[in-house]
């Protein structure tokens, strides 16, 4: 029974969970077939879907589906992500129509939208049992040529057992037109369609030394025309560096006020929006910026959102005074989307009332305060408080898909005497279960009930027949808080009762999601969301082993429409038997399980940020990202991305349980040809084998060089008190012959992508030392020659870190490397690590990177070459008063040892484990893993830092499980015991159970303990 569950356990019920577990097939995988395009121009958007039953290929550009059918291969998750796509390649064409018909006239889909920052071709969510992901902006056209104003994108909604194709549209909005044609806010406005702006020459009453510039501005969702520039809405002499300048930008959705008093990059002054004052999207914005010769101030619809002290006299320049572009139209002149209209300037600061005044009363002038010029456009013209948009009266959607199999249809139409506006989205869907003979919307039959425990309040369950889930409202569900202090937020448990009863003669599968928005994180302690574990119980309260899928986002930006925002989602599938009822509970937790900070592995969709594929994000606690992976490497062009230390000062405030700065960058298999040109991964798939709360353990699988390299990478967090330790199982199989002129087999600091420093490095084993330098940061080249990594447990320390990107505030961090185990053929021959220096320019900065490399002299990879080993990535604090955490070890390290090398080598050896079993076998010492023997094992486990997580697999069923540990000569229960993760694996019909085991001993003295493990009869 787990100890953080006996608040209340369920009835117990006849269906077993061994009959509700998923089956080999049940699973699903998206890729881009050939690796992200936009690395290798020459690559089709060509994004693959497949699932144990079925596969589809979908070329994101054209919306044609080259491939698509059942497939029979008979692999299980695992060794289909490895698999390459000659699964997809082998099916057959569809044939996709997508249409629209207005007033009569039919309109063909011609293409999706080619991806931008914030458009094309998009991934929403993403894991185990349901991918989900879109196309936005297509095309529709006529046969006579004409073209639909509409917006519309396409849906595809996997899961292993079925498909949704979904047309989701709305009429369009109008495009805004150029100048004063345009609707305004009173009278008309002034049209700036991101080609055009609006220039006043200088006049002397265009420089007041004290100014407010007030003005009304319309701020559609693609207010930036240029992807990579963010735009001026009104810009006075050149740009910022010019003395003299002053105006209002918009940058990541809020709007910035700008002077430079004196010239130059350093005389440049700029105030962001502070807190909520964000612009509004589709809606009129007043925006107004002031300066009264000593403080710089900005509002946002009447509010004070910010001021900046400067305490200089504001100079005059001579420059124009442009609206909707930078003033010297620089580059692409920064220009601004969107409508302008009652502009004044006042060569005073207007009040905080008045600056009400003006925006509750736009149409009266204000008494006492003359501008000294303004601009109000064509009285006469259209004002608007929306943008106008389209309206149809009769209009119908329709989804078709033909095959050898026939031709399929989903439809919709526009009731009659209705009318559809251009705010309102509608769909039309087909819904396919290809692969199986079970009609599409089975599962509807199905009753699913959701109760809050304790408290017994009923959640909302929504069936949606278009994704074939049924929707649990988790908005409102109060977490289960422990008495005592502040800090005990961090042990909050949130425990929801599902009941789900079947009343057909046949087994039926109920799709889950578990949905929370922005006003169901009710947890308001740390930063909750980003460490979110959701896992499912029985009704005796052990875990399931039934896979929870977590996909979640947090990123706000307006261009993420519908997706935008804060939002948990987690899916499951659950087979019901006929004429049964299943009683499961969901519990979600937060910062920890257990009483420790728990272990999380979870898809961040990135709709509301940019570049919108797929991230990965692991956590310990839920105080921020711990590290994060990028497989496709579209933003950054490295595979791991942010990383983050655990349990210090946080970045900004100095806050405990909050989030900490970045100090990340690393990537596998990094190849450059022999002329230097990077060659990225390709055909990456991502299989999440474990996502929480003990253990995580997730699959990379992919190629590089045309396929020539095919490799993988397993990567894992487990659940500690101490620091974050990222474990990588690296796998590489050459089958050509490779020539390179750079190959990393292994990066901590990435190429393209670092914000931290390190001055020193050193390498070493379990010795000790071998060799400290410091390090040459920048140059794009090697700053060391190649070192061998010696002895049994090969180290590298990166200590002395700083920041280059000079944030304030907050405790910094160091880095190790430490190989665990190797096996490797490299050019040929027997091969063990070498390491280098690397200095790089990244993140604008110059910094330096490690490097595991082959051999020297080794500038070619041949067939049959292969590297297999697990490697450990860990975070350290720097100093002792860094860490709050709980582990006193560590502290006692940090203050003998804090800032060097010894840190690392610590870990090297106090982490240094062995595993070994007398019931059972041990199958592997990295993470832990046993395999039982009649549902029992025995073992011992020697050494250790922290936590240490020790899996026991092949058990033939869930339920109680008893670990216990030996004391002298008595065995009592494992301290933790009481808490473990459950994992089903559907290929060998067994479950494995994961420990945490408390590790530390005093003074870090070597231990060496006795285990055993059984299942409760």
């Amino acid at each position: 029974m787990l100890g953080i569950q006996a608040l209340l356990l369920l009835a117990t019920g006849a269906t077993q969970v061994s009959e509700c577990v998923p089956r080999p097939e049940d699973y699903a995988l998206m890729w881009w077939a050939e690796g992200f395009p936009s690395h290798t121009p020459e690559a089709p958007w060509l994004r693959c879907i497949q699932t144990g039953r079925y596969a589809i290929a979908l070329n994101t550009e054209t919306l044609q589906v080259p491939h698509f059918g059942r497939v029979s291969a008979g692999l299980d998750y695992a060794g289909a992500a490895k698999a390459d796509n000659s699964i997809v390649h082998s099916l057959p064409p569809a044939d996709l129509s997508l249409t629209i018909s207005v007033n009569g006239k039919t309109y063909r889909c011609e293409s999706g939208a080619k991806w931008t920052q914030f458009g094309g071709p998009r991934l929403i969510e993403s894991g185990r049992v349901m991918q989900r992901a879109d196309v936005t902006g297509l095309e529709f056209a006529a046969q006579d040529g004409s073209r639909l104003h509409v917006d519309a994108r396409f849906e595809t909604v996997a899961w292993p057992d079925r498909l949704a194709l979904i047309l989701a549209a709305r009429p369009g909005m109008q495009p805004i037109p150029q100048g004063e044609p345009c609707f305004g806010r009173i009278g008309g406005g002034y049209g700036l369609s991101g080609a055009n702006h609006l220039e006043i020459p200088h006049s002397p009453e265009l420089e007041p030394e004290q100014f407010t510039l007030e003005l009304w501005a319309f701020v559609p969702v693609d207010y930036q025309a240029s992807p990579r520039l963010s735009p001026w809405l009104v810009c006075k002499n050149g740009n910022e560096w010019v003395d003299g300048n002053y105006g209002i930008m918009i940058i990541g959705g809020r709007p910035r006020a700008i002077v430079n008093i004196g010239g130059g990059r350093e005389n440049c002054f700029q105030l962001e929006a502070q807190g909520g004052a964000v612009v509004r999207t589709e809606q009129w914005n007043h925006l107004a910026i002031s300066y009264d010769g000593d403080t710089l101030r900005i509002a946002v619809n009447g509010q004070p959102a910010g001021e900046l002290k400067i305490g200089r006299k504001r100079t005059a320049g001579a420059g124009g005074l442009a609206f909707g572009r930078r003033q010297d139209n620089s580059g692409d002149g920064y220009h601004f989307r969107g409508v302008i209209d009652e502009v004044r300037l006042y060569d005073r600061v207007l009040t905080a009332e008045e600056l009400q005044s003006r925006t509750t009363k736009p149409e009266q002038a204000l008494a006492g305060a003359t501008p000294v010029r303004e601009w109000s456009f064509d009285p006469k013209g259209q004002a608007s408080t929306n943008r106008p948009g389209e309206r149809w009266r009769e209009a119908s959607m329709e989804v078709l898909l033909s095959t050898e199999r026939g031709t399929e249809r989903g439809r919709w139409a526009l009731p009659e005497g209705e009318a559809w506006d251009a705010d309102a989205w509608r769909e039309a869907a087909l819904v396919l279960s290809p692969g199986t003979d079970e009609p599409p919307n089975a599962g509807q039959s199905l009753r699913v009930a959701a109760t809050e425990v304790p408290a017994g309040n009923e959640r909302a369950v929504e069936y949606d027949p278009a994704r074939g889930w049924h929707r649990i409202d988790l908005n409102g569900v109060a977490p289960i808080i422990p008495e005592g202090g502040h800090g005990n937020q961090n042990d909050a448990v949130e425990r929801v009762r599902i009941t789900l009863t079947n009343p057909d003669p046949v087994e039926r599968t109920a799709r889950l999601l578990f949905e929370k928005g922005a006003a169901g994180i009710a947890l308001r302690f740390g930063a909750p969301i980003t460490g979110v574990s959701a896992f499912l119980l029985d009704v005796e309260g052990n875990p399931t082993g039934i896979p929870v899928q977590i996909s979640k986002n947090w990123h706000g930006r307006p261009e993420g429409g519908v997706y935008a925002g804060q939002w948990f989602h987690g899916f499951s599938m659950v087979r019901v038997p006929p004429g049964e009822t299943v009683e499961l509970e969901l519990n979600i937790v937060y910062g920890h399980y257990g009483g420790v900070a728990a272990a999380s592995h979870a898809q961040l969709c990135l709709i509301g940020w940019g570049s919108n594929q797929l991230w990965d994000q692991s956590a310990l606690g839920s105080w921020g990202e711990s590290i994060c992976y990028e497989p496709d490497q579209a933003q950054a062009a490295a595979t791991v991305l942010d990383v983050r230390p655990l349990m210090v000062r946080s970045m900004n405030r100095n806050m405990e349980w909050n989030w900490t700065h970045n100090v990340g960058g690393g990537d596998f298999f990094r190849y450059f040809a022999p002329d230097g040109k990077r060659g990225f991964p390709a055909r990456m798939k991502t299989a999440y084998l474990s996502q929480c709360p003990v253990l995580t353990e997730v699959l990379y699988a992919g190629c590089t060089a045309q396929r020539r390299i095919e490799h993988e990478a397993t990567v894992s967090l487990y659940r500690s008190d101490d620091i974050v330790r990222g474990v990588y199982r690296l796998r590489m199989d050459v089958n050509e012959a490779t020539p390179f002129s750079r190959f990393v087999i292994c990066q901590i600091g990435a190429d393209t992508y670092s914000y931290t420093g390190e001055r020193k490095m050193a390498l070493g084993n379990e010795q000790g030392l071998v060799r400290e330098w410091d390090t040459r940061w920048g140059g794009d080249q090697y700053r060391t020659e190649p070192m061998q990594c010696t002895g049994r447990v090969p180290w590298v320390s990166l200590h002395d870190a700083v920041s280059r990107a000079g944030e304030n505030g907050g405790a910094w961090a160091n880095r190790g490397l430490i190989i665990r185990s190797w096996r490797a053929r490299l050019g040929g021959k027997d091969a063990k690590p070498w390491v280098a220096e690397y200095g790089v320019r990244a993140c604008g900065t110059d910094t330096s990177t490690i490097d595991i490399i082959p051999p020297p002299g080794v500038n070619q990879l041949q067939p049959g070459d292969f590297v297999e080993a697990t490697i450990e990535h860990v975070i350290l604090p720097q100093h002792p008063e860094d860490y709050y955490g709980p582990n006193a070890n560590l502290r006692s390290a940090l203050e003998s040892d804090g800032n060097t090398w010894r840190m690392v080598y610590r870990e090297a050896t106090g982490n240094d484990i062995a595993v070994s079993a007398t019931v059972g076998r041990t199958e592997r010492e990295r993470p832990a893993l046993i395999r039982a023997e009649g549902d029992r094992a025995e073992f011992s486990l020697e050494g250790g830092l922290g936590y240490v997580p020790v899996t026991i697999a092949g058990l033939s069923r869930p339920g109680a499980a008893i670990l216990e540990t030996r004391t002298a000569e008595t065995w009592m229960r494992a301290p933790g015991a009481d808490v473990w993760q459950a994992d089903y694996d559907p290929r060998t019909g067994t479950w494995a159970y994961t420990f945490s085991v408390r590790a530390d001993a005093p003074q870090d003295v070597r231990t060496r303990r006795q285990f055993r493990f059984r299942l409760r009869d």
